[in-house]
């Protein structure tokens, strides 16, 4: 009871100097006549996206632009449904292996070409092909033939996807995907123009040298700065398309993008500070908007280099978090305590770790046990640095809390250091820190979108996790067609992923959103994709 309350003291100081309340004399500005009758949109970036190459991109603020830059086969309506793209219609085999896709006639590129099969074959072989380096190639691994290359060294050209004609593309799968078409929706499987890339090489997604299919266009992009967009005349709905422009601003601080969207500078924002929550609401009502996100708040820990190599110092690390009292009270009890990495999804039970059934008080008693069993004490405390990008304050106050009751609870040092966020991914790429911030949003609504990053083989295992039994256990997953046997085989997976105590979850996130009342057709949903495509200014209460 001592270290709790130990605790609790520390966050309450932590805390004080948190509390923020309403400015003084709050005025909410709107969108104004102008920008409405220009159809500007204004958006928010947590971050300035590191590439809009689709096959290259791994954040979500490059997402985000892409996803109105190109189309797939298939795409994610304004509620998250799985609807036609550049896919108009498509069948497949009684067995779900072979899929057939027809494409729409009237697909165009910016540049006023067709959009073919070979465009969707071209993009998918130089994601698959190691020279390109990308690290979603394995996010292709269903499709046929894609392990072999990844891994083996076979050529991009057996890929299992093949053109039957201009408008009609051929997939097999090396084993029944259910998830398949929501994969689909993915940047990486998004087709790419091949001769621009011929053309301009690195240097392809610069204004002026983007050659895209969605409902936008690239038209400026500043180092750090904003990035401009607008309207494709050729995009083949392009009657749907009720914005001409829209503009991204990466803030990195959260509390600047809030009174920049109070200024009426921000139509939508990203992301606000949870302690504004209570007078935002106050104040905006409905244009505070927080939805439950498939996505996982957690830390790595690189398990084959010292002091991570003992998997009870591992095991430590994770017991002693009290994560009922940092969402309680450092995220102001607006988000789910995490216990493993997969996040709640429909029809999946979560798997619960032995230690999260303890009571506070036995759970630290363990995690003591375990720190001393790897060798540490007070008079040889844990010494390590924890890194994390740049980030708002909400962030920052949350691995100070953490860090407070890894001193409190087992007597650890670890101290914060923080660095800009692409060195940061650069960083974590190279393997270069021992412990590392690394949240994960996932890419379609399956266990396997976490559980593969600590497979084998994956770009994305910056904790160089190898274990037979866990990688077996998730191709046991994968090839199941039962969705029980499926279910039962990612649950294993699971146990083993727990026992090792290979990441530091803490959180399940919500998305949180400031949208301003004159943006109309945004539709919550988990995967918190929202598309300018399906956007669009209006008076408000106008329709």
């Amino acid at each position: 009871m001592r270290k709790t309350a130990g605790v609790l003291l520390l966050l309450m100081l932590l805390l004080a100097g948190c509390a923020r309340t309403a400015p003084s004399g709050l005025a909410v500005a709107s969108v104004s006549t102008a920008r409405i009758n220009a159809a500007h949109l204004q958006r928010h970036l947590t971050q300035a996206p590191r590439t809009l190459d689709p096959s290259l991109n791994e954040d979500v603020s490059g997402y985000t632009i892409i996803d109105d830059l190109f189309e797939g086969l298939v795409r994610l309506d304004a509620a998250g449904n799985v609807v036609p793209g550049v896919a108009e219609r498509w069948e497949t085999s009684s067995d779900g292996l072979l899929w057939r896709f027809h494409l729409r006639d009237q697909a165009r590129w910016s540049n006023g070409q067709p959009v073919t099969a070979q465009d969707f074959i071209y993009s998918w072989r130089r994601v698959v092909d190691p020279a390109t380096g990308s690290v979603n190639a394995q996010q292709l691994a269903p499709i046929a033939g894609a392990s072999q290359i990844i891994h083996d060294g076979a050529s991009p050209a057996s890929l299992a996807a093949v053109a039957l004609d201009a408008h009609t593309l051929e997939v097999r799968l090396a084993t029944p995907t259910p998830y398949f078409l929501y994969l689909l929706t993915n940047c990486w499987l998004m087709p790419l123009h091949e001769p621009a890339l011929r053309e301009h090489g690195a240097k392809w997604t610069e204004p002026g040298n983007l050659v895209s299919n969605g409902a936008f266009l690239l038209a400026a992009r500043a180092i750090n700065g904003p990035v401009a967009l607008l309207r494709n005349p050729r995009y083949w709905d392009e009657r749907a398309v009720h914005l001409n422009a829209v503009t991204y601003f990466p803030v990195p601080d959260t509390a600047s993008a809030t009174a920049r969207f109070l200024a009426g500078d921000l139509d939508v924002t990203d992301r606000f500070q949870l302690d504004d929550f209570g007078w935002l609401h106050a104040a905006l009502g409905e244009q505070v908007r927080m939805t439950t996100n498939v996505a996982t708040y957690m830390l790595g820990m690189h398990v084959t280099r010292p002091p991570f190599n003992d998997v009870r110092l591992r095991q430590a690390m994770v017991m002693a978090l009290d994560r009922e009292i940092l969402t309680g009270k450092v995220m102001n009890g607006l988000y789910r305590p995490a216990y493993g990495i997969v996040p709640p999804l429909p029809d999946y039970p979560a798997v619960l770790p032995d230690w999260a059934r303890l009571g506070d008080e036995a759970r630290h008693r363990e995690a003591r046990r375990l720190y001393a069993a790897a060798g540490y004490s007070s008079a040889r405390a844990l010494q390590v640095e924890l890194w994390y990008p740049m980030a708002d304050a909400d962030t920052r106050r949350m691995l100070e809390a953490m860090a407070a009751m890894w001193r409190v609870n087992l007597g650890a040092d670890v101290q914060l250091r923080n660095e800009e966020w692409r060195v940061h991914q650069q960083n974590r790429h190279i393997r270069k820190y021992r412990f590392f911030f690394y949240p994960w949003s996932g890419d379609y609504p399956e266990p396997l979108s976490f559980l593969a990053l600590p497979l084998p083989g994956s770009d994305q295992n910056y904790m160089d996790y190898r274990d037979p039994d866990y990688a077996a256990a998730v191709e046991s997953a994968v090839r199941s067609t039962e969705a029980s046997a499926r279910q039962a085989a990612y649950h294993e997976a699971e146990r083993i992923l727990n026992a090792a105590a290979v990441v530091v979850p803490v959180y399940y996130y919500q998305s949180r959103h400031l949208l301003r009342s004159q943006v109309q057709g945004w539709h919550d949903n988990p995967m918190d994709r929202h598309s300018s495509r399906d956007l669009q200014l209006a008076q408000a209460g106008s329709h």
